[in-house]
């Protein structure tokens, strides 16, 4: 027990010895966790937001459509409302009437300037409904006859009508006059975009008018007497609420299981062929939330793969290289009686020690910061209040868990590879590795033209295939990411990318947030791999000091290596984009490939390579800070 306990304070110094490790591999952490769970979290607190606003302001759970041409029949022998009133479940229903003008010949709307609106005209006993009330957002409420409201919407639409305006109503044959003198806001509309009508065509205009001020009837002729009567327009929508869901969640399983329950039974005690039942899912505004919803869902469980196997190739390489600096240690250890599991377990709590803190850190950070910061582009599309910030576990604990299983993975592979090993080989230098012919000197055109310095390098990089492999894919999948986030945003931008208005404005945003991450990721992939790759090559470094070759030229020897492996990762990475790209616009349903700019591939290109010449930079200070003394006693 003793030994144990001692033996455990040797995994902090080790973090005390290797800082600079223990931060790259906790900064990666960071970096994935805080995006996989900001996107994850996007969707839950942008539906979060959505519903609280839509209970708030007393959303109708269902709406009953009439088919009939005549409505629901509301006279004392045969009234339908108070049939569905009676209907359990259903707790209040309000009648209304509500036309599209492209679905009737005897409703218009028109401005002064004789344009015909492609309009819904809203037929409102009062406002201030008991279901569904239709609030003030500007101007002041109609209080006369001729005074109609128009949504919010208008205001973010083509259409130019606004408060004042002059409109002419063609309501059941007889035109009058109305002026616009408020803009309100209904609960169940509320998206910025055009939405479509019965026939498929943009919704231009939204007109409410309350029928106590502003009586509107049908003038109908009986011509056995010669006479016209005036009639009440038809019934021919019922908001309803539906008993039990006060609070709960518009996207939650038991609002969708009750109002699927009480559609069914309406349409039993109707008919189908009388009614159509509009739930959450037939709901425009909701509709296009929940699939707004699915596909930011979409793109926060495709990137995580490639987070995930970059993670692990970096910690995989920093892991054996602290494993490999250590064998003598590893020997000792062996040699004075501790047992493989306990070696093991001072490398996997180093490893375990940066996932916990990478993953907390990125999994708070992330889930509050980056909805934040992307919230603003989905008023764009969407009436948004006061963002619903509630911290979502699902998606970010699940990808922390897997990244976590997975570095402890890798550096349980690193590990069980040394202690494979005798005490008293571990103690001895593990003899570098002899070089061979690489495939170059087989072509004698292109290898006799070479300099001496690129021989030199391409042997290196052939050399240990390992580090080469893990460099490659390393960097080919951080610029698969950065090409994905160039990519969304091409699409985003083309007005051909998706059906859905609007929508490619909050990916615009978003494609933004993926090539940041994306960014920062290949800065500490190549910063942590070109590292590695210095202070494995020390002696070498302090070899060529000692011959006299110049802090540049000792740089150069180094940075020609990481540079030739880095373009290998940039030309692997370019296809892998594509893939990724395609991959993710399938399941998006959105824009294609073909879309991507030719100049983007360029681009990404371009910034990978910039970031590697970033590195190289920083990291020139060390090497001129190597000792050569120092490093050539190692040699002893």
């Amino acid at each position: 027990m003793v030994m144990k306990k001692t033996f455990s304070k040797t995994v902090f110094r080790t973090i005390k010895s290797n800082f600079a490790r223990f931060i790259a591999i906790t900064a990666v952490v960071f970096l994935g966790v805080a995006f996989v769970a900001g996107l994850g979290a996007l969707s839950p607190i942008y539906k979060d937001t959505i519903s609280d606003e839509f209970l708030r302001r007393g959303g109708a759970n269902l709406i009953v459509k009439c088919k009939s041409e005549t409505g629901f029949s509301t006279s004392e022998d045969n009234d339908e409302i108070a049939k569905l009133k009676n209907i359990e479940g259903v707790e209040e229903a309000v009648a209304f009437s509500a036309f599209d003008t492209t679905s009737t010949e005897t409703i218009k709307v028109t401005d002064g300037g004789g344009k015909e609106y492609n309009a819904r005209v809203y037929l409102l006993p009062k406002f201030d409904l008991a279901v569904n009330p239709i609030t003030l957002e500007d101007g002041a409420l109609p209080e006369k006859d001729g005074e109609i409201a128009i949504d919010r919407y208008q205001n973010n639409t083509k259409t130019p009508v606004a408060i004042g305006d002059e409109l002419t109503l063609t309501l059941f044959g007889a035109k009058q006059p109305a002026k616009v003198t408020a803009s309100v806001a209904n609960p169940l509309n509320f998206t910025k975009i055009e939405e479509p009508d019965v026939d498929e065509n943009p919704l231009e205009l939204i007109v409410y008018i309350n029928t106590a001020v502003f009586p509107v009837k049908i003038p109908y002729v009986i011509p056995e007497l010669g006479a016209v009567i005036e009639l009440e327009p038809p019934v021919t929508d019922v908001y309803v609420r539906l008993s039990g869901l006060s609070g709960t969640g518009v996207f939650t399983d038991k609002y969708a299981a009750a109002t699927a329950a009480a559609k069914s039974k309406i349409e039993d005690a109707f008919g189908e062929d009388k009614v159509a039942v509009l739930t959450e899912k037939e709901s425009y505004s909701l509709a296009l939330t929940d699939n707004y919803a699915k596909k930011i869902d979409v793109i926060s469980l495709i990137f995580p793969a490639f987070f995930i196997a970059v993670v692990a190739l970096v910690v995989l390489t920093t892991m054996t290289r602290l494993i490999e600096e250590e064998r003598p240690v590893i020997a000792c250890y062996r040699t004075l009686g501790y047992g493989n599991g306990l070696i093991a377990m001072k490398y996997v709590g180093f490893a375990l020690i940066c996932c916990l803190i990478g993953a907390l850190l990125g999994f708070f950070l992330g889930s509050w910061v980056l909805p934040i910061a992307i919230f603003p582009a989905f008023h764009t599309v969407f009436f948004f209040p006061e963002l619903a910030m509630r911290l979502h576990f699902e998606e970010g604990v699940i990808f922390a868990v897997i990244m976590t299983a997975a570095v402890i993975a890798v550096t349980a592979y690193s590990i069980a590879n040394c202690l494979r090993s005798k005490p008293a080989e571990l103690l001895r230098p593990r003899a570098p590795k002899p070089g061979k012919k690489i495939f170059l000197e087989h072509v004698p055109f292109i290898w006799k033209r070479m300099s001496f310095r690129y021989k030199s390098t391409y042997r290196n990089i052939f050399r240990y295939v390992r580090h080469l492999l893990m460099t490659v894919i390393s960097v080919a999948g951080s610029t698969a990411l950065v090409l994905a986030g160039f990519g969304l945003r091409d699409v985003s931008l083309n007005p051909d990318a998706t059906k859905i208005a609007g929508f490619a404005d909050t990916f615009e945003l978003i494609s933004f947030v993926v090539i940041l991450f994306a960014a920062a990721l290949a800065v500490l992939v190549v910063y942590n791999l070109t590292n590695l790759n210095i202070g494995e090559r020390k002696r070498e470094i302090a070899t060529l000091e000692v011959l006299g070759y110049y802090d540049g030229e000792v740089a150069g020897y180094i940075y020609r290596e990481v540079a030739i492996m880095a373009l290998f990762g940039v030309i692997l990475g370019l296809p892998l984009g594509f893939g990724l790209c395609w991959f993710l616009f399938e399941y998006l349903d959105f824009g294609s490939v073909t879309m991507i700019k030719w100049y983007s591939y360029l681009i990404t290109a371009g910034v990978t390579i910039a970031f590697v010449a970033l590195v190289f930079l920083l990291l020139f200070p060390k090497i001129k800070k190597i000792d050569m003394n120092d490093s050539l006693k190692t040699l002893e």
